[in-house]
């Protein structure tokens, strides 16, 4: 079991030795499953990390087939680039990010700030799609801004439930089939 606590302490413990650069591209320390048998796996389609930075500190900007994901279990501060997007990363935030698009992360706050990062590596080392590219060194100014939404919420960020929350339109109705009846869920 990976208590939450221990992994924050191990991560401190990496801000302070692991530089982040072109060196290792990022400070993160892996998630492996004992049960998997040796493989430095979560789970057998998973690979999973705590990713740290430091105040002030950028992770370099790369792109690579394997998808991605980023639960924010605490903090802010720290902001993810995608093609050029600046989207803020605070508690609670779940950020799923497909394959081959450029990203880095870059921490604009005071505090350090540790996050859940998952790639689905098993996969697409099992098809043997496994594609990696190094990109800029720096970003530019532009992407350090801090807008209120980023581009991808405003585009995104589920208009349909304004909508619901004001009543101009109903939820859809789901329709289930069960033993030769319809049920309808609201």
């Amino acid at each position: 079991m990976w208590r939450w606590d221990r992994l924050v302490q191990l991560a401190e413990e990496a801000g302070r030795i692991v530089p982040v650069g072109r060196g290792g591209e990022r400070r993160a320390i892996a998630l492996a499953n004992p049960s998997l048998g040796g493989r430095p796996f979560a789970t057998p389609t998973l690979w999973a990390a705590i990713q740290y930075l430091m105040p002030g500190e950028d992770a370099p900007e790369h792109r690579h087939t394997q998808h991605a994901f980023r639960f924010i279990v605490e903090g802010e501060g720290v902001w993810t680039v995608v093609n050029g997007d600046s989207v803020r990363m605070s508690r609670g935030d779940f950020l799923p990010q497909g394959g081959w698009n450029w990203h880095a992360h870059h921490n604009a706050s005071i505090e350090p700030m540790a996050w859940i990062d998952g790639l689905d590596i098993p996969f697409a080392s099992y098809t043997e799609s496994q594609f990696f590219e190094v990109g800029r060194h720096k970003l530019d100014p532009q992407e350090y801004i801090k807008p209120a939404r980023s581009r991808s919420e405003r585009l995104w960020a589920h208009p349909a439930c304004a909508l619901y929350r004001n009543r101009k339109i109903s939820p859809p109705r789901l329709y289930w089939p069960t033993a030769g009846k319809t049920q309808i869920w609201h």
